[in-house]
């Protein structure tokens, strides 16, 4: 527990009664209803507490309340030293800047007739922060590439991106005004599992970076333990334990804690996992964890590196610690400005996928990979039945599938004699439902997908993982034109690259993808039906 002369914030018997609306009776009050009672809880500057608790147990109305959203009916609040329980909006309203909230369900908390940039810069204008609004939008640029988005999405309404991209600009948001303190509400319960393990890591980075205190509220403690010290664990609106979370998970006390623990598919908790960093886990000779394959050390090999995606890997993988880049394009002035940008990281390499020489003489030459990213594809965006004749078929039959193959086959004997490492193959999400609009396509992902189960299989001897990305519309030339909302680039290679360490073997990065293989699991055959819908013209 954070000692009470070095917190930042202070809270003792904290107590809130709403309105029972539901009893609510014709002309008279409705009846009150305690929502929490005699909470204590300590926050010191730069400390992360979890929240935790069942639905229903007073979680987000507490975080409100820390907020002075809700008016608590009993106990204290002491913010920065001063009581700010009974304040009235007059007096807290320079507060707020230093108070913010991160809200579970950014779509209804952003403004759907307000531009992204328009939205971020909002709160520097209401402070005075930023002389106008193109100053303002100038700040939401910025913000916007600090939480990992790309400033171009400032133009886009909020129904124009993804959930993932949505939550990065409400924390975005968040932090504009520079606070103290951020409640982060139930943040990525709505998110696929890549998409939850990137806005973690932004948490966690912002918050070292920043400085700020942060509460993170959540039923999940499957993510609670991977970002917070602290844990606090709620029922009924009262705390019936307190702890470190290392404490808390590997020796709970109540028996309330016990059963939200058993009630989440957990490994075994190792008391230590805290305390230990990740390179522990790292083998020095291969490079990879007892899991996935670090980043951090590796040479990598990305195709189609001249643009969209193949671009966000190499820039990601250099963020991220790799050694050495090949950039591959058909045509290596392609990517000669990524090796002018970042000498003796970037190499770039003329390749042919769908050249067998080539396709040698690159295996041949770059000894040194333990990653390859198999990213080089086309779309002639033709139906199956529709289109004149079958070159377009043959021709995406010839780059997805064999020109993946062919390399899968090249680098197999590299990465062996490497100590073992890792295969990425590009799929879509296509190669598992049939999109007749583009149908040709699909069948090339679909057997590229069969093929990396095959590949992976055969390579499970050699310690090589073999990951397949199924990612669904994505903000590239490839995808242009699906209609709005598009991953971009920069996403999709992030989702790759944090299931490679974290050792996930298939990966469908954002809500379209996630959403589509839920439906696949549950009911394939409607599925299967929704996309017929799309017929080619």
């Amino acid at each position: 527990m954070t000692r009470r002369d070095a917190a930042m914030l202070e809270v003792r018997g904290l107590g809130l009664t709403l309105p029972d609306r539901a009893r609510r009776r014709p002309f008279r009050a409705p009846p009150l209803v305690e929502i929490l009672g005699g909470v204590d809880l300590d926050i010191g500057r730069g400390d992360s507490l979890a929240v935790v608790g069942e639905s229903g147990s007073g979680k987000t109305s507490l975080g409100r309340t820390l907020l002075r959203l809700l008016r608590p009916s009993a106990g204290s609040i002491r913010f920065e030293g001063r009581d700010i329980t009974a304040l009235d909006e007059a007096a807290l309203r320079p507060l707020r800047a230093r108070l913010q909230m991160i809200f579970q369900d950014p779509l209804s908390a952003l403004n759907p007739r307000r531009r992204i940039a328009d939205s971020i810069a909002q709160p520097l204008i209401a402070y005075g922060r930023v002389a106008g609004r193109s100053e303002g939008r100038r700040r939401a640029a910025a913000l916007l590439e600090r939480v990992g988005l790309p400033p171009a999405l400032g133009s886009r309404y909020p129904h124009e991106l993804s959930g993932g991209q949505r939550q990065r600009v409400g924390i975005a948001r968040a932090i504009a005004l520079e606070p103290a303190l951020v409640v982060a509400d139930e943040i990525v319960s709505g998110l696929d599992a890549s998409s939850q393990a990137q806005i973690l890591t932004l948490l966690r980075d912002l918050r070292g970076d920043l400085g700020i205190s942060l509460i993170f509220i959540s039923h999940d403690l499957s993510v609670v333990r991977v970002l917070c010290e602290r844990v606090l664990v709620l029922a009924q609106g009262r705390v019936v334990e307190t702890g470190s979370t290392a404490a808390v998970f590997a020796a709970p006390r109540a028996p309330y804690t016990r059963a939200l623990l058993d009630a989440v598919p957990l490994p075994i908790v190792d008391p230590s996992w805290i305390e230990r960093s990740s390179a522990d886990d790292v083998d020095p000779q291969s490079g990879k964890g007892g899991c996935g394959m670090k980043i951090a050390g590796s040479v990598a090999l990305v195709t189609g590196a001249n643009r969209g995606i193949g671009r966000a890997y190499v820039a990601a993988l250099l963020a991220q610690g790799a050694r050495k880049v090949y950039a591959t394009a058909r045509h290596a002035e392609a990517v000669a400005d990524l090796a002018k940008a970042h000498p003796g990281k970037v190499e770039p390499l003329a390749l042919d996928i769908t050249d067998p020489g080539s396709v040698a003489a690159a295996a041949s030459r770059c000894r040194d990979v333990s990653l390859l990213i198999n990213n080089a594809g086309i779309n002639q965006a033709r139906g199956l039945l529709a289109a004149p004749d079958l070159a377009a078929a043959r021709a995406e039959m010839e780059t997805n599938y064999f020109g993946t193959l062919a390399m899968c086959r090249a680098f197999a004997p590299v990465l062996k004699g490497n100590g073992g490492g890792a295969i990425i193959n590009m799929l879509s999400i296509l190669s598992r439902v049939n999109l007749p609009l583009m149908g040709s396509l699909c069948a090339s992902k679909a057997a590229g997908l069969s093929m990396t189960q095959g590949v992976r299989a055969e390579l499970s001897g050699q310690g090589t993982q073999v990951i397949a990305i199924m990612p669904g519309a994505v903000d590239t030339d490839m995808s242009r034109d699906f209609p709005p909302p598009k991953m971009p680039p920069g996403e999709v290679a992030a989702a790759a690259l944090a299931a490679l360490e974290q050792g996930v073997e298939d990966v469908y990065p954002g809500d379209m993808a996630s959403g589509v293989a839920q439906g696949l699991a549950g009911d394939p055959k409607a599925v299967e039906k929704q996309f017929a819908g799309y017929l080619p013209g």
